[in-house]
């Protein structure tokens, strides 16, 4: 094993800058070969991925796992199998017990070291299961514990900060999911090449919304830094963006960003903000979808409270949603409403690197070393189940735990 340098951040290069067309090059180029050179990858699983399977499973913890959400109904939609999507925690001590032996399990992680992922690898593979690890790091943990490994190491620079292993982990799932459905005849070839091709525009479409909203993000997050909860609502494929947005504001800013689903926030959050009278921001993240009239009559009552309503939307704007909120960020073009990830995910970043800059919290991630050796031992080297246990890995020294816990180690198949 041996370390390898942590990535840069978007704001260790451009610390405060506004997004330049230089970045939205860079970027659409990034997007660009991941959809030329991705499918080439793909194309080489194809024997396992285009087998028959009982069911199939996307597995993931955090952002990985939001990814996995997002692109879920696509994915349904493209290869017209159901992907089941389950947190690594849920399916390794309760579902995996009525996993079908015949079952495609895909691990999803961006660097492939957290123990509970890996520990999913193993415990599936135990069990009869397929599985594919969908990574962004080719020597990790993750990456060595199986046969078959999908990886696409994107560059971090040209992300916006926090948002690089979410957008590259759903893409990388996104055309899996198409590759699979040209095997199945769900798609043709040339459906294949229309969707990988609007893939680009509707990425660039969503950093040029950034670019486009600069000044209004800035704006609002000035006027919310000494708010210190932030909520995000989202339904079917925009409900794991709405969970994704939450935690660019716990992982960035330690602000304590609360997911809902859009029904449940009348049932449930509503009476926080019904009875103490605090001008709470709301984000909404609705494109012109089955959800439109829903979140027009939730605004109505946020606005009814007097708290700082935020949609995230695109146009043409839904006629329910029109003049609703007291903020609105909207994505020029139209777009799927199970694509609309591919916008919200830039903008909720965004957001939150604002909000993480006027705080001062930029790069503060713990406030002493302790902290840290505690955090990465809790997360990269918890214990497996007694069922996998042999795959275990040395706790190391606090002395010895490297720059980033197991994120500073590469691993190889031949030396588990």
């Amino acid at each position: 094993m041996e370390k390898r340098p942590a990535a840069l951040s978007y704001f260790d290069i451009v610390k405060g800058k506004a997004l330049t067309e230089s970045d939205l090059e860079g970027y659409t180029n990034e997007i660009r070969t991941v959809c030329s050179e991705f499918p080439k990858t793909v194309e080489g699983f194809k024997d396992v991925l285009s087998r028959p399977y009982e069911k199939v499973y996307a597995i993931g913890i955090g952002d990985s796992l939001y990814s996995a959400d997002s692109v879920k109904l696509s994915f349904w939609q493209n290869y017209g199998i159901q992907l089941e999507v389950l947190e690594s925690q849920e399916f390794n001590n309760y579902y995996i017990d009525y996993m079908p032996r015949n079952a495609l399990v895909f691990i999803c992680s961006g660097g492939g070291a957290a123990a509970r992922t890996v520990e999913s690898s193993f415990l599936a593979q135990k069990r009869g299961a397929t599985v594919v690890a969908v990574t962004l790091t080719p020597k990790s943990r993750l990456s060595a514990s199986c046969e078959y490994v999908l990886c696409h190491a994107t560059d971090a620079k040209n992300f916006i900060d926090g948002s690089r292993n979410y957008i590259s982990l759903a893409l990388l799932l996104k055309i899996v999911g198409i590759k699979m459905g040209v095997w199945n005849g769900h798609l043709d070839a040339q459906q294949e090449q229309a969707m990988l091709a609007k893939i680009v525009t509707d990425m660039q479409m969503g950093f040029q919304t950034c670019m486009q909203y600069e000044d209004m993000i800035q704006k609002v997050m000035a006027g919310a830094k000494d708010q210190t909860r932030f909520y995000f609502l989202g339904a079917g494929p925009s409900w794991p963006v709405a969970q994704y947005g939450a935690a660019k504001f716990m992982e960035q800013s330690a602000a304590d960003g609360i997911p809902q689903q859009l029904e449940e926030y009348g049932h449930e959050q509503y009476w926080v903000h019904n009875r103490r009278g605090e001008n709470s921001t709301i984000f909404s993240i609705c494109p012109g979808g089955k959800s439109a009239m829903r979140c027009a009559e939730n605004l109505d009552e946020q606005n009814f409270l007097g708290l700082n309503t935020i949609l995230l939307t695109n146009a043409p704007v839904h006629p329910s949603l029109q003049g609703k909120a007291k903020f609105n960020i909207i994505a020029e073009g139209p777009i799927d409403e199970n694509d609309y990830w591919m916008v919200a995910c830039h903008v909720l970043a965004r957001f939150g690197n604002y909000y993480t800059e006027y705080i001062n919290f930029l790069g503060k991630k713990f406030l002493t070393g302790e902290q840290f050796v505690e955090h990465y031992k809790t997360i990269h080297y918890s214990r497996f189940l007694d069922e996998v246990s042999e795959h275990d890995i040395a706790i190391p020294s606090d002395e010895t735990i490297g720059e980033r816990g197991a994120y500073g180690l590469t691993f190889d198949k031949t030396k588990k």
